[in-house]
């Protein structure tokens, strides 16, 4: 039995994946053959994420490389070469779309060797009737695929019937036989992620403003907090009400402590990129286990959490293990609209608070903002610029607001007609609003990511010359680049990958 899986992701986004590497591991451990076929380093777009990020200034610029490769040349070249039994697609929304484009120019192989065309991730999980609506897919995992997806492929290659499989939706004479999802795994349980799979080159991430080896260490899955514009807690309902598990859970620390010695001797990595929705969001008594552990290392890190949990003692202890970076959790500047629209009670005294500590144990630490929800004005998005220039941040990710399926905001933009109910949500670094008439418009959107860390750190005396360079004409343009090296030089970022 040969599986190729193919991880479509986002342009130059190579932080080690959890989902396709435990699954890897997971089908290798069942004796299963895996190979790997990765979209991240192929141009398939005009730009990448990254360097799209690196136009609205949120990371210091590095020189990217890109695999000079056709990609569905390439792609169809490992199909002949591999000859698989089964092609399993691991996707996201934004890149669904995309991967029924590299679906589509091996079909003719497909068909003319009966391989079996599976789709999993998040998307299949959220919107499996979506993915169904395809022809050319023939089963879709519903459930988490370490176990599940080994069970289809074993039963597959013993030649036993695959339409019963529990956490899969199985296409039998165009019809889809709904199977029940599957238990939730252990993920305290599980083999060694199949890092290796993705070659050396990959473990060279950028992190801020070099490339450093960096592996992504996973301590927990889900989300203790219930954001309407996320599908953590939407998996975690659905999973409660079909009887399947939490889907929010905590690795062990002892599997923590087995995968660090793991990664230290097959690896060898200069940073640790952590994986949790909300790394600070458990008990005390979880951090001082997880620094007792971790003490052993000290290999720097990041992660992301939210201002209301972190306290004095979380962050001393963060700062003696080598914390490099802490990406905080903001998400909307205006109060109310954060408590009453998107469910977070951060207030404004936390996220000064959390920023004074940080500051005091000389931190560095980014904060994240969302633009144009549904029923945002600019002048929300703008109140967040008065928080920021007052706890003073070492850089503002920004992202624009994309009604993704499963989650609550996206049933409310389509109950006020601000999108249709076929949109499929492509990659959202590219500078794109989604929503139609909403209360905020598509140029105050745009200009706005464009533009938002100018109005953070530049003086408010160019306040008037950033709202030009909001525009996206001549004259806009040409004011965005005289500001832009304002920023470099208050930021003391080179200049050099400007022009490289």
């Amino acid at each position: 039995m040969k599986v190729l899986l193919v991880y479509c992701n986002a342009l130059q986004q190579n932080a080690l994946p959890m989902g396709i590497t435990q699954l890897s591991s997971c089908l290798k451990e069942a004796g299963i053959e895996v190979v790997l076929f990765d979209t991240t380093f192929y141009k398939y777009r005009e730009k990448s994420s990254m360097e799209v990020r690196y136009e609205t200034l949120q990371f210091k610029p590095v020189m990217l490389k890109y695999n000079e490769g056709d990609i569905y040349a390439d792609f169809l070249k490992t199909v002949e070469t591999v000859g698989p039994d089964i092609i399993g697609f691991s996707v996201v929304e934004p890149t669904f779309i995309f991967s029924l484009t590299l679906l589509d120019h091996v079909l003719d192989i497909i068909k003319k060797r009966d391989i079996k065309v599976a789709y999993g991730g998040v998307f299949a999980t959220l919107a499996p009737e979506v993915v169904a609506k395809h022809d050319n897919i023939d089963c879709i995992c519903t459930s988490e695929g370490e176990i599940t997806f080994v069970e289809f492929c074993n039963n597959l290659k013993d030649g036993k019937d695959v339409t019963k499989t529990k956490g899969f939706w199985v296409k039998v004479n165009d019809v889809w036989k709904k199977n029940p999802k599957s238990q939730l795994v252990d993920i305290s349980a599980l083999p060694m992620k199949d890092y290796a799979m993705f070659g050396d080159d990959y473990l060279l991430k950028p992190m801020m403003g070099e490339f450093l080896r960096t592996v992504s260490l996973e301590v927990s899955r889900g989300c203790p907090y219930s954001c309407t514009y996320c599908a953590a807690p939407v998996l975690d309902r659905n999973a409660k009400s079909e009887n399947t598990g939490s889907y929010h859970r905590l690795k062990s620390i002892s599997k923590i402590d087995e995968e660090m010695r793991h990664f230290m001797e097959i690896y060898k990595p200069h940073f640790i990129y952590i994986v949790s929705e909300s790394f600070l969001a458990v008990s005390q008594k979880r951090i001082d286990e997880f620094y007792e552990c971790y003490s052993n290392y000290r290999i720097p890190f990041w992660f992301n959490t939210r201002p209301e949990d972190i306290t004095e003692r979380k962050i001393r202890l963060m700062k003696d293990l080598g914390v490099q970076r802490i990406s905080l959790g903001i998400e909307s500047g205006n109060y109310a609209f954060r408590k009453r629209v998107l469910r977070r009670n951060t207030t404004d005294e936390q996220i000064i608070k959390a920023s004074e500590i940080l500051h005091d144990h000389d931190i560095s630490f980014s904060m994240n903002i969302i633009f144009g929800y549904p029923d945002e004005t600019r002048e929300m998005i703008l109140e967040g610029i008065d928080i920021f220039r007052k706890v003073s941040p070492d850089g503002v990710s920004t992202a624009i607001f994309n009604p993704y399926h499963g989650t609550p905001l996206r049933q409310v933009c389509l109950d006020k007609g601000y999108i249709s109910d076929d949109l499929i949500c492509e990659d959202f670094y590219q500078k794109e609003y989604l929503l139609n008439g909403n209360t905020v418009t598509r140029e105050d959107v745009i200009g706005l990511y464009k533009t938002y860390p100018l109005y953070i750190h530049l003086p408010k005396s160019e306040y008037p010359r950033i709202k030009i360079a909001e525009r996206d004409d001549v004259e806009g343009n040409k004011v965005f680049a005289e500001l832009r090296e304002m920023f470099y030089e208050i930021m003391k970022w080179d200049t050099a990958a400007l022009t490289d």
